[in-house]
C-alpha cells in the first residue's frame, strides 16, 4: 500500500492562492497547485501542495509577507495511505 505526507496551504480566493504561489516559487520552493480536498473547507477551490520538510521556510515567508497583505489562509498536514486520508489543520 502507498502512503505519502505533505502540506497544504487553503486560501478564500484564487488571487490569493496564485500570489501565495508565486511567492514560494520565487523563493525556489517546489509547489504544486491541487484542487481542495473535500475535507477541507475554503472559498477558493484551489489549495497549493508541497512538502512537509518546506512548512517552516513556507510559513515564515506567508507570515513576511502576511504583514504587507491581509491573507486569509489555512495549512494542513495530509497523510494518504491507499484509500484512506487523514487531513489535520495546522
Amino acid at each position: 500500500m502507498r502512503s505519502e505526507t505533505f502540506c497544504l496551504i487553503a486560501a478564500d480566493s484564487t488571487h490569493q492562492i496564485m500570489k501565495l504561489e508565486k511567492l514560494i516559487l520565487e523563493n525556489n520552493i517546489k509547489v504544486r497547485i491541487i484542487p481542495v480536498p473535500k475535507e477541507v473547507t475554503a472559498n477558493c477551490g484551489l489549495s497549493i501542495k508541497f512538502d512537509v520538510s518546506d512548512l517552516e521556510k513556507i510559513k515564515s515567508l506567508i507570515q513576511n509577507d502576511n504583514k504587507k497583505d491581509d491573507f486569509d489562509f489555512c495549512l494542513y498536514n495530509v497523510e494518504k495511505s491507499g484509500l484512506k486520508k487523514q487531513i489535520t489543520k495546522i
